[in-house]
């Protein structure tokens, strides 16, 4: 297997749990309550020590690989727009990834408390982390959503018809896009006010 085929692979996997926290990430609309009930149930899944050591495997060598196809790419003497849209993506992602992943297990093992609702939120609400980390989460999934759409034209492109493949690239952008300021709105207090609480402010 080489090492396209394994990124591939892995990439599928992070799909999948990408999705599922995106989503509980949206049912916030409902409340926190409901956020920490869909969590705690993710988390009986995710939170084993096998499929957690799988994911953060996946994801490293999401970046490692994705380097790789970005020095092979920048090679190329010139690329599509699909082409350019998956590397950048990709790159994005990554930077993503290097940093939220590392803060995350970071938060749960050196201050010793729930990485949930408050953890997300505190950073887009409160000055001065929202200037950073509002534009950071939104591209994070944009990035995320663009780079699923590239692959999905690349895979399709030679099976349907060409303009069905932008059809259905731009459709996913485009429902990433809602589903990234939909996010926001909530984590931001727009739907309901945020109190946190006060052993979040650690820094």
């Amino acid at each position: 297997m080489n090492l396209t085929s394994i990124h591939r692979i892995t990439g599928i996997i992070i799909a999948v749990f990408a999705f599922a926290h995106l989503f509980n990430h949206a049912m916030a609309w409902f409340g926190i309550e409901t956020h920490r009930e869909i969590m705690e149930s993710l988390r009986v899944v995710y939170r084993q020590p096998f499929v957690e050591v799988l994911l953060i495997v996946c994801f490293g060598f999401q970046v490692y690989s994705g380097i790789r196809q970005v020095i092979y790419l920048r090679k190329q003497p010139s690329l599509t727009l699909n082409e350019r849209l998956q590397l950048y993506s990709g790159v994005v992602f990554a930077y993503f990834i290097v940093q939220h992943i590392p803060a995350v297990l970071f938060q749960r093992t050196y201050f010793t408390f729930d990485t949930n609702f408050y953890f997300a939120a505190r950073v887009v609400l409160e000055a001065p982390f929202k200037f950073y980390f509002v534009p950071y989460y939104f591209l994070g999934i944009m990035a995320f959503g663009l780079h699923v759409a590239a692959t999905h034209r690349k895979k399709v492109a030679s099976i349907i018809d060409k303009k069905q493949a932008d059809l259905q690239a731009l459709f996913i952008i485009f429902t990433t896009l809602m589903i990234a300021l939909f996010i926001l709105y909530v984590f931001m207090g727009g739907h309901f006010p945020i109190v946190i609480p006060r052993e979040y402010n650690v820094y």
